[in-house]
């Protein structure tokens, strides 16, 4: 599939409400105003009155955990630490599916026909009142991509919509394509979920710039025709437009099936009247010397839509050395028909120590970097360094130096083990004992920068006998430390 291919040419923890209500004024020439819409003249991406081009992030945890466990919402620390984050990457778009039409678990936003989870909306509230307060814009799909469901058990509740409202409807996930009564559920879903009032911004979703545009689903309809899908894109356009006279609307159905080549999918079943963005993917596996995105961009941009790169992977799987990855991100900046590309997929800290883990969506992307089962903490690092030099260059600016790093929090200390929740941006970590806190100079460091996120464990290994304090101080990518953390007792 051509669109899969690269291009030839030669990438404190707290609530809400701790956070500033908007970005620092300096910060407003890189980062979109959230108190205004996003908008499309033509092929271009329109923010402040100004095209606009970005690097952005997948963010698939961001609405639903998954993983280990039943599926569960993020925390408040682990929404904040993520745009912590986000800002210190100059990263100020994001992709969260899990935010959109999740069904069928208690959790969801639909949890059961008809109906709409409370406690999940409050969630919901909350990310889009801190992504305002971090000057963070959001791209929303509504459904998933899987249309292969399991045969026995509950389908994937973020990847698996069309799964879960064709069963509800005793039909297979085809039908949700097509069917007038399922296409009813969903749309009065959609519906529901535009006219929600959030009582933390006073704006209903349908007027809120924080959402840069609605996807219609993260790349569905595999085996389904064309037609059918196009059809049905139009379909969900009309019934968010209907509602909401405010946001684009992007059509990701097609995503990596765009382009030139036989077998791509026709420009006039992808740009349809509804549609305002059309989103494409660059997958693993491909000829990374073909020109596909390119030709998938003149494609789509001949429309007069906007054409985005939904996802792109960062791995060591997919980009062998980083200057590989790097190639490609520079071959995009330099394309401007290219309006936007999301790395896939990004996470960051959990609230019981360390890295929020892995889900359905393997080969998280943490920053500044940690070694994972999809690469080495070295390769990670280098990585997280072209994205977010990517994200600078995107918006015709040069990286600024990493940020200073905040303060971190031990969470307990039993018998001299520690466990502590990180800081986002830190590197490294130093830790430091006391025996009597009252006097100047008795901090003794004795683990110097010897612990990272990767395990939020640490064992003194000689620890007092009698009473002692600890401290732990952070250090940012070019090893400049931050705040001590609160020292805390051992038992």
């Amino acid at each position: 599939m051509a669109a899969c291919l690269l291009l030839a040419a030669a990438i404190r923890p707290g609530h809400a409400q701790d956070l500033p209500s908007t970005p620092a004024p300096d910060a407003m020439a890189v980062q979109p105003d959230p108190r205004e819409y996003s908008t499309r003249s033509d092929s271009t991406l329109m923010s402040q009155g100004n095209p606009r081009r970005f690097g952005g992030a997948g963010l698939s945890w961001l609405g639903l955990v998954q993983g280990a466990g039943a599926p569960r919402l993020p925390t408040p620390y682990e929404i904040t630490d993520m745009f912590a984050t986000l800002q210190s990457m100059n990263i100020f778009y994001i992709r969260v599916g899990s935010l959109g039409i999740t069904a069928g678990c208690p959790e969801c936003l639909v949890p059961a026909p008809g109906q709409i989870n409370q406690a999940a909306l409050v969630h919901v509230d909350q990310v889009l009142r801190q992504a305002r307060d971090a000057g963070v814009k959001i791209v929303i799909p509504l459904a998933g991509g899987l249309t292969n469901c399991p045969a026995s058990g509950t389908p994937d509740p973020v990847a698996g919509t069309a799964c879960v409202f064709a069963s509800w409807r005793h039909q297979d996930a085809p039908a949700f394509y097509t069917d007038p009564a399922i296409r009813a559920d969903f749309a009065a879903s959609i519906t529901k979920l535009l006219n929600h009032l959030n009582p933390l911004t006073g704006l209903a979703y349908k007027d809120d710039p924080v959402i840069m545009a609605w996807e219609n689903c993260d790349g569905c309809g595999a085996g389904i025709d064309p037609k059918i899908l196009a059809d049905w894109t139009e379909f969900v356009g009309h019934a968010i437009k209907q509602t909401d006279t405010h946001h684009l609307y992007e059509n990701g159905a097609f995503a990596g099936r765009l382009g030139k080549t036989p077998g791509a999918v026709p420009t006039a079943l992808v740009a349809l009247p509804s549609v305002d963005i059309v989103g494409d993917r660059v997958l693993p596996g491909l000829d990374p010397t073909g020109a596909g995105v390119a030709d998938a961009a003149d494609e789509v941009t001949d429309t007069k839509r906007i054409y985005m790169i939904d996802s792109y992977g960062w791995t060591p799987a997919q980009w062998s050395a980083p200057n590989a990855l790097e190639g490609f991100l520079d071959a995009v900046v330099k394309n401007r028909e290219i309006a936007a590309a999301f790395v896939s997929d990004m996470s960051g800290h959990a609230d019981a120590g360390g890295y929020l883990p892995a889900g359905p969506q393997a080969g998280y992307l943490y920053f500044p970097g940690a070694a994972t089962a999809a690469a080495t903490a070295e390769a990670m690092q280098a990585r997280a360094r072209i994205v977010r030099r990517f994200a600078f260059h995107m918006t015709d600016n040069l990286a600024t130096p990493f940020s200073y790093v905040g303060q971190p929090q031990i969470i307990s200390v039993t018998h001299g083990k520690i466990v502590w929740r990180g800081v986002a941006g830190a590197t490294t970590y130093s830790i430091a004992r006391s025996t009597d806190v009252t006097q100047g100079g008795s901090w003794v460091t004795f683990c110097d920068q010897c612990v990272t996120d990767a395990s939020p464990v640490y064992q003194d290994p000689q620890p007092p006998s009698g009473p002692v304090w600890y401290r732990m101080q952070p250090f940012n990518a070019n090893d400049h430390s931050g705040m001590y953390s609160a020292p805390v007792q051992g038992k």
